[in-house]
């Protein structure tokens, strides 16, 4: 895990609304983009709404038509691109609220052109707390599958919200948008879930976004994120 050399917020937060392009890497090393919205920004941050599962210390690549005074660099281009840090992700309806800092044209120092990794600010050391990872089945009804045939996958959760579910697949016939029926093994939860977003990971296999329909994901399969605390 590394460090970013950086200060906290100190700007106050403008309501904002604005297109973000966002985009990350996963743990795993699979990269994957979104549009956004922003909901508030400063000259050292932004709120924003992310659909793909983010966690704090993870860094993301951020391109948004921010107003001249509240760049740094860039000030006459169309878009302000910006490495940002994610400080929290907060459920919010069907997506997460996910507070940022940016860090600038350039990654944290010595970390990839797109890192994976967590990083803190100085001062900062990381709590981990044991999080579950259930398994899921995955069900495809035969309306929706191709040639008619319902199908049906066992897959763990690699990464899980309240709302959001990221998996991995491989071999259900998914696109965005289809919808699938989800229940836990050896488990009460189940719900209905739209594939949100689709990648390909490091191992040529999919993995895949579900954003949940009926309930939310219950705090006994949530566990605990990594979090951020003073030392």
């Amino acid at each position: 895990m590394g460090e970013v050399a950086t200060e906290r917020r100190r700007q106050r937060r403008v309501p904002m609304k604005l297109p973000v392009r966002v985009h990350g890497r996963d743990a795993d090393g699979a990269s994957w983009e979104e549009m956004s919205t922003s909901e508030d920004a400063s000259l050292g941050g932004a709120a924003l709404l992310v659909t793909h599962p983010v966690r704090p210390g993870q860094v993301l690549h951020l391109s948004v038509p921010l107003p001249q005074h509240f760049r740094q660099y860039d000030i006459n281009d169309s878009s302000y691109r910006t490495y940002a840090l994610v400080r929290h992700a907060r459920p919010a309806a069907s997506a997460l609220r996910v507070g940022v800092l940016f860090l600038g044209r350039h990654p944290p120092r010595g970390a990839d052109p797109l890192p994976a990794e967590l990083f803190l600010m100085p001062g900062e050391r990381a709590v981990r707390r044991a999080r579950p990872t259930p398994a899921l089945r995955l069900r495809l009804e035969a309306d929706h599958a191709p040639g008619g045939i319902a199908q049906e996958e066992t897959v763990v959760a690699e990464d899980l919200g309240p709302r959001l579910a990221h998996v991995r697949t491989k071999h259900l016939q998914v696109g965005r948008g289809t919808v699938l029926a989800v229940e836990e093994v050896d488990g009460g939860f189940r719900s209905r879930a739209e594939v949100s977003s689709i990648s390909i990971g490091p191992d040529g296999q999919p993995r895949v976004v579900l954003r949940f329909l009926d309930a939310p994901v219950p705090d006994r399969l949530l566990g605990g994120e990594p979090s951020l605390s003073e030392s």
